[in-house]
């Protein structure tokens, strides 16, 4: 059994060497503020680390994404965070299996390890020097997931490799990467970070940060509105939002205009309701056109 200690460098480095060679889970989360790295550890665990093919079953689907959404947490695990540059950073996980190291804006990439894992690399997004910024989210604006139409058994029964893309959308992502980073955001709960990755990887979507939801902690509404003021506050970049009609994107977007005036250039809408809901989005657009922000529509599945 790990015992807790003061958290010095030095410690928790004695602590990575001599703590047992359990296997354990290593995700870093990754989060809007420069320098903060997220990291949740929890137990090994078969489904999670089977790797996904193309044609695997619908069983096996679900039964990985259960394990990644349902993880056993490790507490008292010592952590090493090594930025590029600087010193390193030592904590422990608490009793959810998170721990929280925070380096100074601008040590590059941070180097995470924790006994049992494979080290990871959390890279330096340089967002707080960014121009332009991209903030897009991804079920139903990137990823065709269709969970308002009864798309979600569907969802459980793919994987990253087998989940559509909407036609256009990587090259969208691909062309506004060009001005600056793009930023993930996202209700999807944090489990889904490696298979989420695997997926863009795989469509040749921009690699840049993926900001997740603490689920079921935090409501979805809640997490994005928090992860945009912190994007806000930590640089003076423009911001194209990109979203989809089907929940409250329209909505939480143009609050963000009212809050932070004259940051955003425009907002993309994917239109995945159709109907009264079109309407309701249109007049929400017109508002917002007044106060200088472009406004487009994405078509929607099937239109």
């Amino acid at each position: 059994m790990i015992r807790r200690v003061a958290c010095t460098p030095t410690l928790t480095a004695l602590a990575l060497l001599s703590a047992p060679a359990s296997a354990a889970q290593l995700t870093v989360l990754e989060h809007p503020q420069p320098g903060r790295v997220e990291v949740r550890v929890a137990e090994d665990d078969p489904w999670t680390a089977r790797p996904a093919h193309p044609q695997d079953s619908a069983a096996v689907n679900v039964l990985r994404t259960l394990s990644s959404l349902l993880p056993n947490p490790l507490a008292g695990v010592p952590v090493r965070c090594t930025p590029d540059r600087g010193e390193a950073v030592g904590t422990w996980t608490d009793d959810r299996g998170r721990a929280t190291c925070t380096v100074p804006p601008g040590a590059g990439a941070v180097r995470v390890e924790v006994p049992g894992a494979t080290a990871q690399t959390a890279p330096d997004w340089h967002l707080d020097t960014a121009r332009h910024l991209t903030v897009t989210d991804l079920d139903d604006t990137v990823i065709v997931t269709g969970v308002r139409q009864g798309g979600a058994a569907r969802v459980l029964r793919q994987n990253a490799l087998t989940r559509p893309v909407f036609p256009g959308a990587p090259e969208l992502l691909r062309a506004q990467a060009a001005r600056g980073p793009v930023v993930y955001l996202s209700n999807s709960p944090e489990g889904l970070a490696a298979p989420l990755r695997e997926l863009l990887g795989k469509h040749r979507l921009p690699a840049g940060p993926l900001l997740l939801r603490d689920f079921p902690g935090v409501p979805g509404p809640r997490h994005k509105r928090q992860a945009l003021d912190a994007l806000a506050r930590q640089t003076g970049a423009a911001f194209t939002l990109i979203g989809d009609s089907g929940e409250h994107d329209p909505e939480l977007y143009a609050a963000f205009v009212q809050a932070w005036p004259g940051r955003v250039e425009r907002v993309l809408i994917r239109d995945v309701v159709g109907g009264e809901r079109r309407a309701e989005v249109e007049r929400l657009s017109g508002l917002l056109g007044k106060q200088g922000v472009a406004w487009g529509w994405l078509p929607g599945e099937g239109r």
